[in-house]
C-alpha cells in the first residue's frame, strides 16, 4: 500500500443524521437508539434501501434550532446498518458500522429528514514501513494509558491484530476528547497525519496519568474528606 490512495465512487445521495455529541470514524462501530419521528422514518427508509446513513456533527449553537435544520460540519462518515432491533412505537436500536468519510456538497431534501449529495473523501495511506512504525508506537502508548485505569474495551492482543486504518480510527474514537477535537481528526485526509496527531495526544495523556499517579498516596481514605 505504498503511498496509495484508496479509490472510491465519487458522489452519492445519502440520508444525514446530525448529532451534537458523536463523531463516527471509518472502521468503527456506533450503537444508536432512534426515537425521533423524523429519524425513525429515515431508518425505515434506509433499511428498505442501501442501509447507509451519513453521520455528521452539529456545529456549536445547535441548541436553539435542533428541531429544525441547524448547521452541521461538512465532513462526516457514512455508516451501514449492520444490526437492527425494532422496538415499540417505531423506535430502533441500531449498530452502525463506519465506512468512508464524505464531504457534503448540497442538501437536496430537508424534510422530514435531510438528504445530501456527498462526495467521498480519499484517504492517503502511509507506506507499509511507516505504518508499522507508527502502529507500534500507538499500540504501546495506548496500552500504557489503559494500564493507568483509562476505561477501554480494546485489549493489547486486539490492537495488535488490527490493520493500520482500523487501529488509528479506533483509538481516535475511543479516547476521551471533545467532539470538536475528534472532528478535526476526522477531517484529516492523510491517515499518517491523523495517526501522528493522535499519537501526540496519547503520549500527553500517558505523561499526565503518570504525573497524577505520583500523588495517589495523598488521597484521603474517606472521599468525603477535603
Amino acid at each position: 500500500m505504498t503511498g496509495d490512495i484508496v479509490d472510491f465512487p465519487d458522489i452519492i445521495e445519502i440520508p444525514i443524521f446530525p448529532l451534537p455529541n458523536v463523531v463516527l470514524f471509518p472502521r468503527t462501530v456506533l450503537p444508536l437508539h432512534i426515537f425521533e419521528p423524523r429519524y425513525k422514518q429515515m431508518v425505515g427508509d434506509a433499511l428498505g434501501g442501501s442501509r447507509k446513513i451519513g453521520m455528521v456533527l452539529l456545529q456549536p449553537g445547535w441548541e436553539s434550532g435542533y428541531h429544525g435544520n441547524p448547521e452541521v460540519f461538512e465532513t462526516g462518515s457514512a455508516g451501514v446498518i449492520t444490526e437492527c432491533k425494532s422496538l415499540e412505537e417505531g423506535r430502533y436500536d441500531l449498530l452502525l458500522s463506519g465506512r468512508d468519510r464524505f464531504r457534503i456538497l448540497e442538501f437536496i431534501q430537508k424534510t422530514p429528514y435531510r438528504v445530501a449529495r456527498v462526495q467521498w473523501l480519499k484517504e492517503v495511506l502511509p507506506s507499509d514501513r511507516e505504518a508499522s512504525d507508527i502502529a507500534t508506537q500507538l499500540t504501546w502508548n495506548f496500552n500504557q494509558l489503559n494500564q493507568e485505569s483509562v476505561s477501554s474495551e480494546m485489549s493489547l492482543d486486539l490492537l495488535e491484530k488490527l490493520d493500520f486504518a482500523t487501529l488509528v480510527n479506533s483509538i481516535c474514537s475511543s479516547l476521551s476528547l471533545s467532539v470538536y477535537d475528534k472532528q478535526q481528526l476526522l477531517e484529516m485526509d492523510n491517515l499518517k497525519t491523523r495517526a501522528r496527531a493522535i499519537l501526540a495526544v496519547l503520549k500527553q495523556q500517558v505523561s499526565a496519568g503518570r504525573f497524577v499517579s505520583q500523588f495517589s498516596h495523598l488521597k484521603p481514605e474517606d472521599p468525603g474528606v477535603n
